[in-house]
């Protein structure tokens, strides 16, 4: 109930808000700021749009209100100074800025007197935002010092229009205080002064729905409803877009009052729908929470459901295009959670109930660490408000008598329950916290326990390779030595030649492989100098070619077991390819290496004629391709016919 009240009273003091955006007294003005060329006429017209702010888009006054500032600093008229710095300040009360606003206005009095008739208007404008501005904040007794102020100086100045505001606004204060005789009374004085004047509407229209809010708060739904539609058809008459929002919210309360749940929703809908346009997402947040609850209470559970899931939208907190809001604040997201939990518990959805709850709980965590004093201050300040309201009106504070004793122990209790609430949170942060290191040391003692057992099963298999493989390959070549067939035939001499070429290669391979295998890791430059030794034992076999090995290694890399045993098989195929095809003179093995590193191997032979893969290279390339796959690598091969071929290999770029 407490921002409904805002918006009562907000509603009231605005003095005259006459459209919803888009209605033809806005557009007229607007048109009227285009057309004007001369900075001061441009001024004038820029100061009557801003009269109707409380009805214009707060994005279109973040617009409007900086050029309005840029165009009063430049004029020497005090009048129009004046009535821009209450537009300005106008601008940031529509942000929720009041105490900043008030700011702005309060050296304006000075200069506008209430004796002044050319500038008495000023002064009447100005006394009606100030209250409104503290009225935005629940400060009500400076709010009602402010009205009390200006009621007999508008009586004096026989100003109705003034007087019959003021008179309304003290009313509303009365609503929000359950002071209901008292509030008819002011109500009653309102339309006496308003009378049968048609320029009186402002004052009529809330006076009307004042009167239907006080009756249906009595429970006199009959007497409610015909005033609240009194009330909304002047409202519509004016286009003031807040107060029929306003009429429409108590509407609905006596709909729902009177079980008639289709005109309740009806009225619902479309004073959001009303809102969208004019108000700034707070009070949407509202109004959607009292829409959801509708529901909730008349057995529509799933509808209050959706509009809640829909309002926990994350994003900018603006007016959404389907007249939700992004509810991106913890205090509304609490709202939102508080309620849509109660719901999914009343549904039976037991899952997603548990889920609103532990979302709820961190979101309460979070809010109440980070404004524990902000959370004190608000406590204490809806105590002195609640205590100020039944004698506000009746006596005046003797500020020496207070029961300081009584108010200490208050704000003792209040510092207390935000110092649980600290260590509360605190405690749980520790615990999570606490958690969160035991599953990461957990996590990285089973990673340390799976690599330790790699790498020990890693050595078994080299030191198996060698002891076993490796003594039975190399005695076997051993053998092959002893033995001689002089009498053989030219075929029997080449099998014995190609078996122990065989048996020599095995062991060439075995070494190598065992040589990755007791590695963890091993650099590019470790695999550098492998190839040399590799190309050191081939070049003897090949005299009339021409094998080098460069290093431009700026920065080394560590490549894995795995890798550097595929890296290394790769270059051994890519150097016999040229070897063997490329008729080439010359071989060239380029490592480099800095942020990222590649190797190429190139010859200055015929080219690569065929397709890579499946032509004369036969499965060679196949296997190479298969390598860098498995790797996490590229490789490319680039030939031009009579200048040779380029194969090089790289880790992928994405």
């Amino acid at each position: 109930m407490k921002i409904f009240r805002i918006i009562v009273l907000a509603s009231l003091l605005s003095g005259k808000t006459t459209a919803i955006c888009q209605t033809p007294v806005i557009d007229s003005l607007r048109q009227q700021v285009y057309k004007e060329a001369n900075d001061e006429k441009k001024l004038a017209a820029y100061l009557a749009l801003c009269e109707e702010f409380q009805s214009i888009n707060r994005d279109s006054l973040d617009i409007y209100c900086p050029e309005i500032k840029e165009l009063a600093d430049k004029s020497s008229n005090p009048r129009y100074k004046s009535l821009a710095t209450l537009a300005y300040a106008n601008w940031y009360y529509r942000w929720g800025w009041s105490d900043s606003a008030l700011f702005f206005i309060e050296p304006e009095f000075s200069r506008n007197k209430v004796t002044d008739d050319s500038k008495r208007d000023i002064y009447f404008k100005l006394a009606r935002a100030k209250a409104m501005y503290h009225g935005s904040k629940l400060r009500f007794e400076e709010a009602l010092g402010e009205l009390y102020r200006i009621l007999p100086e508008a009586e004096k100045y026989k100003d109705t229009l003034n007087a019959g505001l003021a008179s309304n606004t003290i009313a509303s204060i009365a609503i929000a205080r359950q002071q209901y005789p008292e509030a008819m009374q002011w109500i009653g004085r309102a339309i006496l002064i308003a009378g049968n004047d048609n320029r009186l509407l402002a004052v009529l229209a809330p006076a009307f729905l004042n009167k239907g809010h006080v009756y249906a708060s009595v429970g006199k739904r009959d007497s409610a409803a015909y005033f609240i539609n009194k009330g909304l058809l002047l409202s519509r008459q004016l286009q003031n877009m807040n107060y029929v929002a306003t009429g429409l919210r108590i509407q609905a309360n006596i709909y729902i009052a009177g079980k008639r749940y289709a005109e309740a929703e009806k009225a619902l809908l479309e004073m959001i729908a009303v809102r969208k346009s004019i108000s700034p997402a707070s009070q949407l947040v509202d109004d959607n929470l009292q829409l959801a609850e509708f529901y909730a209470n008349t057995g529509q559970i799933n509808k209050a459901i959706d509009l809640c899931r829909k309002s926990l939208a994350t994003g900018d907190l603006t007016v959404g295009t389907e007249g939700g809001v992004y509810a991106n604040e913890p205090k509304i997201r609490m709202e939102y959670l508080q309620l849509l939990s109660g719901y999914y518990k009343k549904a039976g959805m037991l899952p997603e109930y548990q889920a609103s709850l532990e979302g709820l709980l961190s979101l309460k965590d979070s809010f109440y660490a980070a404004n524990s004093a902000e959370a004190i201050a608000e406590l204490q300040t809806k105590y002195e408000v609640q205590k100020k309201e039944n004698t506000i009106l009746y006596q005046k504070y003797d500020l020496q008598r207070k029961n300081f004793l009584f108010y200490g122990s208050v704000l003792f209790t209040l510092l207390v329950l935000a110092a649980a609430l600290f260590l509360f949170s605190n405690y749980r942060k520790k615990q999570r916290i606490r958690m969160k290191l035991m599953m990461e040391e957990e996590k990285r003692q089973a990673t340390e326990a799976v690599k330790k057992a790699e790498e020990k099963e890693r050595i078994r298999i080299a030191s198996d390779l060698h002891d076993n493989l490796g003594a039975y390959a190399a005695s076997m070549a051993s053998n092959l030595n002893y033995i001689h067939l002089p009498d053989a035939d030219e075929n029997t001499k080449n099998a014995f030649r190609e078996l122990g070429n065989n048996s020599h290669a095995i062991i060439s391979r075995l070494n190598d492989t065992i040589w990755v295998l007791k590695k963890d890791s091993l650099n590019l430059t470790a695999i550098s100098d492998r190839i040399k030794v590799f190309i050191g034992q081939i070049r003897k076999s090949y005299p009339a070619i021409q094998l080098e090995v460069e290093e431009n290694i700026i920065k080394d890399h560590l490549l894995s077991s795995a890798q550097a045993f595929h890296l290394y098989r790769i270059l051994q195929e890519g150097i016999n390819n040229s070897l063997k095809h490329s008729k080439g003179k010359n071989i060239r093995v380029l490592f480099e290496a800095s942020d990222s590193w590649s190797v190429k191997v190139g010859d200055d032979g015929v080219g690569m004629t065929a397709d890579p893969v499946k032509g004369w290279y036969g499965n060679g390339l196949v296997n190479m391709k298969e390598r860098s796959r498995e790797a996490g690598w590229q490789i490319n091969w680039h030939a031009t016919d009579g200048q040779g071929t380029s194969m090089e290999v790289a880790p992928t770029t994405n």
